[in-house]
């Protein structure tokens, strides 16, 4: 396992993909507060440094799906797979050495964009002024919310030896949650009531408030929440807004999609018939 780990790093220092994430992370960590900050004297108000500090979460599924599914292909088009189970590697220790060294490599990229947007935004805007256990809480929910994507692009990049297939799929499914987030976070911000305009018989337009048939309460809403909760895309809209229902359930949620998919992906591994 050792000597997996120590491979798989090596290759990681030496990978273009991960060399270019850490650059296009470090980068947006410069552009967004620097594009929040002229804003905020464009249009005259006050920017917070903790309004953009969690905006890469909404990207982070995406970019480790480019990488999973580019960094783990490769060794199935290149042979290394078969070459380390050829000399005595345990598939499930293969498995797990590419899952450990992919969360790790998400967990640099996210280190890059910190970095660069404390470097520049503290300057431009000040310290933070929201709660501090609140940051601390969203932060590690946004960094197991890409390992918990990380593990799902991982199963699907080591049961699939097609790089490109495995490419497309990763990237659909990136897209996928954080769409599915985006419109159940639309459900669960539905109104009560929404207005209704008309015309009396004078021709004055008149308004009224009658009930919203997409408003959800109760049993539907708890379900709904819930889903939002455990869908990791659903989880990046509420770190990078710094909002949730539930902060306490969502690093719970991700740590159990890391395991389920972790514990499948070695199952199907072990019996993939490598060709």
């Amino acid at each position: 396992m050792v000597k997996l780990l120590s491979a798989n790093f090596l290759r990681l220092i030496q990978d273009k993909i991960f060399r270019g994430g850490l650059i296009l992370t470090a980068a947006w960590g410069v552009i967004v507060p620097v594009k929040r900050h002229m804003d905020a004297l464009q249009y005259d108000y006050t920017d917070e440094i903790e309004n953009g500090f969690l905006s890469y979460a909404l990207f982070a599924g995406i970019v480790m799906a480019v990488f999973c599914s580019l960094f783990l292909g490769t060794e199935y088009n290149d042979g290394t797979i078969r070459n380390k189970i050829v000399v005595g590697g345990k598939r499930r220790e293969i498995y797990l050495a590419n899952t450990i060294v992919s969360s790790a490599a998400g967990l640099a990229m996210w280190a890059a964009y910190l970095l660069s947007y404390l470097c520049v935004g503290i300057p431009l805007t000040g310290a933070f002024t929201a709660d501090r256990k609140m940051l601390l809480l969203m932060g590690l929910t946004a960094l197991l919310l890409t390992a918990a994507f990380t593990s799902i692009f991982t199963l699907i990049a080591m049961v699939c030896q097609n790089k490109a297939a495995t490419a497309v799929i990763c990237i659909l499914l990136a897209f996928g949650s954080l769409m599915a987030g985006i419109v159940l976070n639309e459900m669960l911000d539905a109104p009560p009531t929404h207005p209704v305009y008309s015309l009396d018989d004078k021709g004055n337009m008149t308004s009224s408030e009658v009930p919203n048939p997409k408003y959800l309460e109760g049993v539907k809403k708890e379900i709904v929440q819930t889903i939002y909760d455990i869908n990791p895309g659903g989880q990046a809209i509420q770190c990078a807004a710094l909002t949730a229902a539930n902060p306490l359930r969502l690093p719970l949620y991700s740590l159990a999609v890391m395991v389920l998919s972790t514990g499948a992906g070695c199952v199907l591994f072990e019996k993939k018939d490598l060709k």
